[in-house]
């Protein structure tokens, strides 16, 4: 659309004013409220509505609002005083009230895309940008961080989506964001929040908010995406200190993307960047840097589809996303990210919604399927050594994790393998290495929150597992599975009221969760309500979703039906139980520890005192 009031034209598609037809630079942010108050002129708009619709709700300040209206009005003619085409209305807001005239958009020479395939390029066309500040940060050396490692650590936030059709764009914007992570990683001296704690920041991304969470994080990387319906992009970023909140870089890039091109733009900003920076990366770096993941864009849009499914991180949308990411792997058998995201959505999915025995050999095939491709993908080994962990196939899990750490020693879920690897034989000291590591490079990573508790339960390490549980929970409000394993260590701890308090509320966020049943059955039954354990056992059952056989058994433990229990832990041995990776140090246990079908079991499972020697060579 292109407007025009009185002598001044605003075109919407190419982002540009003029006033008689000379263009006149206008601030992006600028720009974008004077077109929402022109499509919205009927209306008084509120300051909350400005600043949730050009800001994304990020952390702006009313004197920041007014300064931009003051702007709006300046290229006008028009003032404070004046308020002949912005007026204020007191205490409800703006409205734009000038004479508007409508003109016909002139038609563009370009050959017709589909806006997919646009937001594909402009996926690439944004890395290259963000790089570029990326690197510029990286250069400059203006900071470090104030942990161990010396790396400045950025936190890339959601990038937002300013369009009238945010829903159609949102996933695509995501993952870019997953993008220009995965790029960020390949700069040295830079450590970048990884997506999996990034997207925590959705809904308040406010400065005070990341502080509270990530204190450690030098830099905050933002950006909102504007594109109209003609193929015209415009992309705002900046980067802010986070303990300053002083303005470190701000750069916007506008185009318009079509067939022709595509590949010479991303070709050219790709070769812009590593001219640039030449003197600082090394020929391996910046090819890593100017690869594509792929260049069949439908197997891309798969892809992204199949992400957005991943990262609800429930059953049905994990299903979803691999026959997504099959379909991406048809169109190219070589995509090796959607290859890593399929082999994770199975490894989560044998974490935590199906019987492990049958969902290993899906792992196993899925990362076999990116070794072939790639034979050092440190994502894939670090996928199969948690998953080999989780399913007490011990040397085999030492040798892939071990390999995945050196291929890239900054992986979170390696260093969640080795702690889970280290709990399972009782190395306190170990698991508290691993753990730190693993929460540095991670902080607020879900598998983290919920399996880095069990581990510290586990070997006992009860005090240290409670103040793990407050602060997952305080991190991860929401997450009822972070609830129903924190009431295990009040309930060890002796805390039981505490116990089943927090279970209860486990089962409040996670209703269709079995095992947040069994955890408030356990809180119950040690303290000493063991009359609550069968009916929570039986509404377990209820819900037909597979149920760990060890939780259940440690349920009839409590209830002294030993019988039922061991029948219910050999079951979890031919399922292959994750919990089973406690069995020599979890305290549960304790009542049948003195039973000759205990030590068979830890034979079983390769933790008895002759194989643990073994594993702790």
């Amino acid at each position: 659309m292109i407007y025009r009031v009185s002598q001044y034209e605003i075109n919407t598609t190419q982002f540009t004013f003029s006033d008689s037809g000379k263009t006149v630079p206008v601030e992006p942010k600028v720009f974008d409220v004077i077109v929402y108050l022109l499509n919205h002129r009927n209306t008084v708009i509120s300051r909350d509505e400005l600043f949730a619709q050009i800001w994304a709700n990020r952390e702006v300040t009313d004197t920041t609002l007014s300064n931009h209206i003051k702007s709006a009005r300046k290229l006008f003619g028009d003032s404070g005083e004046l308020q002949s085409v912005i007026k204020t209305i007191r205490g409800r807001g703006y409205q734009f009230v000038a004479d508007v005239e409508e003109l016909a958009q002139p038609q563009l020479n370009e050959i017709p895309v589909k806006n997919q395939r646009n937001i594909r390029r402009l996926t690439t066309l944004f890395i290259s940008i963000v790089l570029f500040i990326g690197f510029w940060l990286w250069w400059t050396n203006e900071t470090s961080v104030s942990n161990e490692d010396k790396r400045r650590l950025v936190l890339v936030l959601p990038f937002a989506v300013s369009s009238v059709e945010h829903e159609k764009w949102q996933a695509f914007a995501d993952q870019m964001t997953r993008e220009v992570i995965r790029k960020l990683n390949h700069v040295p001296d830079l450590r970048v929040i990884p997506a999996s704690s990034a997207f925590i920041f959705r809904e308040d991304p406010s400065y005070s908010h990341i502080r509270n969470k990530l204190p450690d994080v030098s830099y905050v990387l933002n950006a909102v995406i504007n594109h109209s319906g003609s193929g015209y992009i415009r992309i705002s970023a900046d980067m802010v200190g986070l303990q300053s909140e002083k303005l470190i870089w701000s750069r916007d890039f506008e185009t318009n993307v079509n067939e022709s091109n595509y590949f010479t733009i991303q070709n050219n900003i790709a070769n812009t960047v590593t001219e640039s920076l030449e003197i600082v990366l090394g020929e391996g770096e910046k090819a890593l840097l100017s690869a594509l993941p792929t260049e069949n864009l439908a197997a891309y849009e798969l892809y992204v589809k199949g992400q957005e499914q991943l990262n609800l991180l429930n059953h049905a949308s994990l299903l979803r996303s691999i026959e997504l990411f099959d379909q991406a792997i048809t169109l190219d058998p070589t995509f090796i990210l959607a290859l890593v995201a399929k082999a994770n959505a199975y490894r989560i999915i044998m974490a935590y919604f199906e019987k492990p025995a049958d969902v290993l050999p899906k792992v196993i095939t899925s990362v076999n399927a990116v070794l072939t491709q790639d034979p050092q993908s440190a994502e894939a080994l670090s996928a199969l050594g948690l998953a080999y962990v989780l399913a007490w196939r011990w040397e085999d899990a030492w040798k892939i994790l071990n390999r995945a750490k050196t291929a890239n020693p900054d992986l979170a879920l390696t260093e969640l393998g080795f702690a889970l690897y280290f709990a399972s034989m009782g190395d306190k000291k170990s698991v508290n290495r691993a753990l730190q590591k693993a929460t540095m490079l991670d902080p607020l990573n879900v598998e983290i929150a919920d399996w880095g508790h069990w581990a510290l339960a586990m070997v006992g390490d009860l005090e240290f597992a409670r103040e793990w549980a407050k602060k997952q929970i305080r991190l991860h409000p929401q997450v009822g599975m972070v609830f129903s394993g924190a009431s295990v260590s009040s309930a060890l701890d002796g805390d039981y009221t505490g116990a089943i308090e927090i279970a209860e509320k486990g089962i409040k966020l996670d209703p269709e969760s079995p095992y947040a049943y069994l955890a408030l059955a356990q809180a119950y039954g040690y303290a000493g309500k063991k009359e609550r354990i069968p009916s929570l056992l039986q509404k377990a059952e209820s819900l037909n979703k597979y149920m760990c056989p060890y939780e259940s058994a440690v349920n009839y433990i409590i209830l002294d039906d030993f019988e039922r229990a061991f029948s219910l832990l050999n079951e979890a041995v031919s399922s292959r139980s994750n919990c089973l990776v406690f069995t020599h140090v979890d305290k549960r246990l304790e009542p049948i520890k003195n039973d000759l079908r205990y030590d068979a079991l830890l034979t079983r499972i390769g933790l008895d005192d002759n194989s643990l020697a073994k594993h702790l060579k």
